[in-house]
């Protein structure tokens, strides 16, 4: 399970804040609140993006059921899924305090409530004069399609999200994708991503008040492109021609909120409660990923990962990772020993086919260098062919690390005795190692290998 505190749907929170800035600049981290029009310069423009990009067509991504697929009618609340904010508010531009109950399921559906209600004791709404809700995945998602029926509320002064983020908050690199409803004028929305602190906007015009009834919006992440939808309907393209596209797997995230003050009524409007609750309503929201993808390693079961090597200086062990536990190494390199870490399957895998291994790692930018090392085919885990990848730390922080299986090379400074030299068929996977190459006192972590095929 995911950490439980409050850091990360605070700094995304302040990230949504930044939909009123440049079309093209950004911030590594908290959040950009200044505030131009939503969408770039001009409002009514595409904003630059890529909008040949087969407009009009279907969704291109097929729904994929498994790991870590899910479809979320909003029967109940799911609280291996989905996490309340509460009792805490985000930055200053926002004018209402977080409240789990203000998180409601009801009739098979999720309201978001905005009200000054609980508010009239002291602290009742963290010092803010209203209460709203905020929601987001316990777990981070990456590549796939994401689609969400819901209806935003139409208020001057108010914003309702649909989001995938990640950034400093859980120590990645700040990467999001937005669907943003601004209640000034719900006749548009804001599809925006950012990359590495870069942000990238443009408004979409409906032909319809989204305020009016529920529709269904959408989104397809994969490598090459991202697409929005409506109502099954391709409406933008974006291809990383105004820059790289995100990478990093985010949290799913939905808030409705009210600004205060010029750095948001300047892109919002200003904000009146009227005297009577708001609310932005939730119908469906739906994950599939992009390929299927199969879980190889969670870390929340210690003892599968062993040293091989006695005589290495290696400490090992499990502490509270990006997703549930992760693995820490604590390693010193020397060139009498070989201080690795490795998981040898029960019985051989069959990966052909498959295209990429992913996995989080945490690091602290000590440039390192690191082998992956992948065994293959063989009569047994000890005399299979040992074929590597090799990856540097270069980042303070977690880091998502997509290895395509083509990427990998037969290691040429040793193979065990009576390996096969028949090159990377991927019939038989025996098992995983990771080895740092260089360093001395230095502790590293590891989370969620995956097989993407």
């Amino acid at each position: 399970m995911a950490r439980n505190t409050k850091w990360g749907l605070l700094a995304i929170g302040l990230t949504l804040a930044g939909c009123g800035g440049s079309g093209n600049t950004g911030t590594n981290g908290g959040g950009n609140t200044g505030g131009n029009n939503p969408g770039g310069n001009d409002p009514g423009t595409n904003g630059g993006g890529n909008p040949s990009g087969n407009i009009g067509a279907s969704p291109s991504i097929a729904w994929i059921d498994g790991y870590p697929a899910f479809d979320d009618t909003f029967d109940a609340f799911d609280a291996t899924r989905w996490r309340r904010s509460d009792n805490w508010a985000s930055s200053e531009d926002f004018n209402a305090g977080w409240r789990e109950d203000h998180v409601r399921f009801s009739g098979g559906k999720l309201e978001l409530r905005l009200d000054d209600q609980p508010c009239a004791s002291n602290g009742g709404c963290s010092g803010r004069p209203y209460a709203s809700g905020e929601f987001a995945s316990t777990r981070f998602h990456g590549y796939g399609r994401y689609e969400v029926r819901m209806k935003p509320a139409h208020a001057s002064g108010t914003l309702t999200a649909f989001a995938i983020t990640t950034g400093p908050f859980e120590w990645t690199r700040w990467d999001e994708i937005d669907i943003a409803f601004v209640g000034l004028n719900t006749r548009r929305f804001q599809a925006s991503y950012i990359t590495d602190g870069q942000r990238r906007d443009t408004g979409i015009d409906l032909p319809f008040d989204a305020a009016d009834d529920f529709h269904t919006y959408g989104i397809e992440w994969t490598r090459e492109a991202l697409h929005w939808y409506v109502d099954g309907k391709r409406v933008h393209t974006e291809t990383g021609a105004r820059g790289p596209l995100p990478s990093q797997p985010g949290r799913i995230l939905v808030n409705f909120w009210p600004g205060v003050g010029p750095s948001t009524e300047s892109w919002m409007g200003r904000f009146t409660y009227p005297g009577t609750p708001l609310a932005s309503v939730y119908d469906e929201l739906r994950y599939g990923p992009a390929a299927p993808t199969e879980l190889l390693e969670d870390f929340e079961t210690s003892g599968l990962w062993k040293q091989e090597d006695p005589g290495a200086q290696m400490s090992t062990w499990h502490q509270e990772g990006h997703q549930g536990q992760a693995l820490v190494m604590s390693y010193w390199v020397k060139d009498s020993s070989h201080p690795n870490v490795a998981r040898t399957f029960d019985t051989p895998r069959d990966w052909r086919g498959a295209r990429h291994l992913n996995f989080w790692f945490r690091g602290t930018n000590t440039q390192d260098s690191f082998r992956l090392e992948l065994r293959d085919n063989g009569a047994s885990a000890g005399t299979a062919e040992r074929f590597e990848y090799r990856f540097q730390d270069d980042f303070v922080g977690w880091k998502w690390v997509s290895v395509p299986l083509g990427a990998f090379t037969r290691r040429t400074d040793w193979q065990p005795a009576g390996a096969p030299n028949d090159g990377l068929t991927l019939s038989a996977v025996h098992g995983l190692s990771f080895e740092p190459l260089s360093g001395n006192g230095h502790t590293i972590l590891l989370d969620d290998i995956e097989l993407e095929r």
